[in-house]
């Protein structure tokens, strides 16, 4: 489990998965010790992130029990087809489950065949849902 110290490679890690800027080490190290919905689960080559999985877990009236996504899935090239974000996977579905939760998804990219390979040999089926989206300039 990610702890706050571990948000300036965390950010490096983010960096190269979603691109710069995205966010701050303060922000990153907030998020790890106050997110109560939030966790993060990171793979560690002794000081080094090797890759991280992140998982958002939401309630609504309308299910009786909570749900999550699986948010980011991310292990930069040199650790890759190791088995580390399987591993990852793995360690963040079980500890959501423990937490309550009966229904996992997971949004990926359409051209992303390599990672929905990963999510299907999990486990994961495909959807008929269409995810629409729609941001607002700060």
């Amino acid at each position: 489990m990610a702890r706050g110290a571990d948000a300036p490679e965390l950010l490096k890690l983010n960096d190269l998965f979603n691109g710069g800027g995205c966010n701050t080490v303060e922000t990153v190290a907030e998020s790890l010790e106050g997110n109560g919905r939030e966790m993060v689960y990171v793979a560690a080559d002794g000081k080094t992130l090797a890759g991280f999985c992140c998982g958002q877990i939401q309630q609504s009236i309308c299910y009786a029990y909570p749900f999550a996504e699986i948010t980011e899935l991310y292990v930069m090239d040199a650790y890759r087809r190791q088995g580390i974000g399987k591993q990852l996977l793995v360690m963040m579905e079980n500890a959501l489950f423990k937490r309550g939760v009966k229904h996992l998804h997971i949004l990926t990219g359409r051209e992303n065949h390599i990672a929905q390979a990963l999510y299907r040999a999990c486990g994961y089926g495909d959807t008929s849902e269409i995810l629409l989206d729609k941001g607002k300039e700060l």
